[in-house]
């Protein structure tokens, strides 16, 4: 079954110049897309001398780090050959990548994360950032790098990830906040 949608969604892949090249944008730049939104995020947070934005920024960049470090877990204890491996010559390629495993997806757990995050803090932003981190899933299957399946296990590990350092910054917020507003007086 995910072969056969990864097969619906990637068959156009190679025949459409300009989808493909969205597609190749969107698979390849996402992560220092979403690096850079976090960093502009923190950036902001200093110049506004605003604890809350700078938690914030903290918070969606240790998720996506979280995210990342179950992904190895996972990987570990489930190898998935990527779809142009288990099938060569019916997957279009669109990027070049490495044979390690296809499940679950980094991009999508480490976007979703940061998207979670970031719609705590900002719900319209992090709307929008949802709504880039689904279309990065779909680039991800469309370029012939990951399964649907792999996908929707990285965007629930991100999940996840994104709820347990929002569940520590609720605990903590208190503490860290004064923590912050004490750093932020002391650089003046």
């Amino acid at each position: 079954m995910d072969y056969r949608i990864e097969q619906i969604i990637n068959s156009p892949a190679g025949g459409q110049p300009p989808i493909d090249s969205l597609m190749r944008a969107l698979a390849a730049y996402s992560e220092p897309a979403f690096i850079a939104l976090v960093v502009i995020w923190l950036m902001v947070g200093l110049a506004r001398r605003s604890p809350q934005e700078l938690l914030g920024a903290s918070s969606a960049l240790l998720s996506a780090g979280l995210a990342l470090l179950i992904n190895v877990a996972l990987a570990l204890l489930w190898f998935r050959p990527r779809p142009f491996v288990s099938h060569p010559g019916t997957v279009h390629v669109l990027l070049a990548h490495s044979r390690d495993s296809s499940f679950p997806s980094d991009h999508a757990a480490a976007a979703v994360a940061i998207a979670s995050i970031l719609f705590v803090f900002h719900r319209r932003l992090g709307t929008a950032a949802f709504v880039i981190a689904l279309g990065v899933g779909y680039a991800r299957v469309y370029v012939g790098d990951h399964y649907p399946g792999d996908v929707l296990a990285g965007s629930v590990v991100g999940l996840i990830a994104a709820w347990a350092l929002y569940q520590a910054y609720r605990l903590t917020n208190p503490w860290l906040t004064r923590w912050a507003r004490l750093r932020l007086q002391a650089g003046r």
